[in-house]
């Protein structure tokens, strides 16, 4: 099948990789362990990431870019994991004003072919985390070199 921009099922000829995904507004106040499922893909060049698992899979060896800007209105505890193991992580508290916040981490990270990172939500009870019409929650990833 011929590479189509866009489509996000296979490496460009370029060797672009590069996605963007949001939190959909249904999907706030998550209640579980484990990876955000950012289903909202806006972009998915070289088809690495997957909205249903919420886990981007290298398709190509290299150094790359990830970041994270989570919404929070309350309490938000996150992770970027490579394979499973903590690259960089985050703790959010509100304000005595209990105004939404936006808490944000990112880092570069040499990944292999098949490597898998992702955002995890972690610790016990409700993360506080949201999307919303003015608010976006937001993970991107993409390849340097």
């Amino acid at each position: 099948m011929a590479y189509e921009p866009g489509r996000g099922d296979s490496i460009s000829p370029s060797g672009t990789v590069a996605f963007t995904a949001k939190l959909k507004v249904d999907d706030s106040y998550p209640c579980y362990s484990g990876a955000l499922k950012f289903t909202n893909l806006l972009v998915n060049e070289g088809g690495g990431y997957c909205p249903k698992t919420g886990v981007f899979t290298c398709p190509a060896d290299g150094l790359y870019y990830f970041a994270v800007h989570l919404s929070v209105y309350g309490r938000g505890q996150g992770v970027i994991s490579k394979n499973g193991e903590k690259v960089v992580s985050l703790y959010q508290t509100s304000l005595p004003d209990k105004r939404s916040q936006v808490a944000s981490m990112s880092s570069v990270i040499k990944l292999c072919e098949n490597d898998e990172v992702s955002v995890n939500i972690w610790g016990p009870g409700r993360n506080d985390i949201f999307a919303s019409v003015d608010n976006d929650t937001v993970f991107t990833g993409f390849r340097l070199a």
